[in-house]
C-alpha cells in the first residue's frame, strides 16, 4: 500500500526544484501555515506572493538590494544616460530617502517576471517623487534632468528570490528536525519553534515598495508587526525623548525666570 505524502513531503520536493515557480510553493506554505494555525508563516508567505505595498508588515531585510541612482538628461545639445547621481546633486529633502540601496516590496512572481523579461538587462526601478526631484536637480542649472532611477541589475533580484528559496528550504529542515520519523504533518509548536529558529519575519522601518515595472520608495514605513522584545524596546527610547525634552523645558523657565529676576 502507497503511503499518502504528507504537505511538508510534496513542498519539500518543489522547494528543492530550483525551475519550479515561487507562486505554488508559497500557496503551498500558506495552506501549511493554516493546518498547523500558524499565522506568522501565513503572513510571511502572503506577503511574499502578493508583496509588501500597502500593508503593515515591515519588507524584510533580504529585500535590501545595492544599485546605484542614475539618470537620464540633456546637457546643452548632448544627452547623457545612466549617469551616477550624487548626494550633492539631490535637493535636502530627497538626501536621506534617497541613495545607492534599495528595499523591494514586490511579489515573487513579479520579480520573476522583470527578470524573464530583461534578461541579463538593467532593469529600471524609479523612486517615487522621482519626476519632482528631477524639477528641482533642474533648477538654476545647464542640466536638464529627464529621468531618475535606480539600475538594478539582474542578479540583485536574483538574489532575493534565493533569499526566499533559502529560507523555504530552512523551514522544511527545522520541520523535518522537530517531527519524530512517521509523524505526516507539523504541529503548531514545531512550526512556531522552526519560525523562531530562522528568524522568517524580519524588516525595520524603511521601505521600497515596488509596483511593475518601476519600484517606489517611502521616506518611512508602514506600521511595525513587531515582536515582543522589539516593542519592549520602543517605550525606553519613547521616555527618553520625554524626559530629555522635558529637562529642556525645565532648563529654559529657569533661565527665563532668573533674566527676569535681575
Amino acid at each position: 500500500m502507497r503511503l499518502r505524502r504528507s504537505r511538508l513531503d510534496r513542498l519539500e520536493d518543489d522547494v528543492l526544484n530550483e525551475s519550479r515557480p515561487f507562486a505554488p510553493i508559497l500557496r503551498q506554505v500558506i495552506a501549511l501555515g493554516g493546518h498547523a494555525h500558524s499565522e506568522p508563516l501565513r503572513t510571511w508567505a502572503l506577503r511574499e506572493l502578493q508583496g509588501y505595498e500597502g500593508t503593515d508588515v515591515p519588507i524584510p531585510d533580504y529585500r535590501r538590494i545595492s544599485a546605484p541612482l542614475v539618470m537620464d538628461g540633456l546637457t546643452g545639445m548632448f544627452q547623457f544616460r545612466e549617469q551616477l547621481v550624487s548626494m550633492f546633486d539631490l535637493p535636502d529633502f530627497a538626501q536621506e530617502s534617497l541613495g545607492d540601496v534599495l528595499r523591494l516590496g514586490q511579489g515573487v512572481g513579479q520579480i520573476e517576471s522583470l527578470i524573464a523579461r530583461q534578461p541579463g538587462q538593467t532593469v529600471q526601478l524609479a523612486p517615487a517623487m522621482a519626476a519632482e526631484v528631477a524639477v528641482f536637480m533642474s533648477q538654476n542649472s545647464s542640466r536638464q534632468v529627464l529621468r531618475l532611477y535606480w539600475a538594478v541589475h539582474p542578479s540583485a533580484l536574483e538574489g532575493v528570490l534565493d533569499q526566499v528559496r533559502t529560507r523555504l528550504v530552512q523551514l522544511v529542515g527545522e520541520l523535518r528536525a522537530a517531527m519524530p520519523h512517521g509523524q505526516q504533518d507539523p504541529t503548531p509548536d514545531q512550526v512556531a519553534q522552526a519560525l523562531q529558529n530562522i528568524n522568517i519575519v524580519t524588516g525595520d522601518n524603511s521601505s521600497v515598495t515596488v509596483t511593475a515595472p518601476v519600484a517606489v520608495a517611502h521616506r518611512r514605513g508602514s506600521a511595525r508587526a513587531e515582536t515582543g522584545g522589539t516593542a519592549q524596546r520602543t517605550l525606553p527610547r519613547m521616555l527618553v525623548l520625554w524626559t530629555t525634552a522635558s529637562a529642556a523645558l525645565v532648563t529654559a523657565a529657569a533661565v527665563t525666570a532668573w533674566i527676569t529676576w535681575f
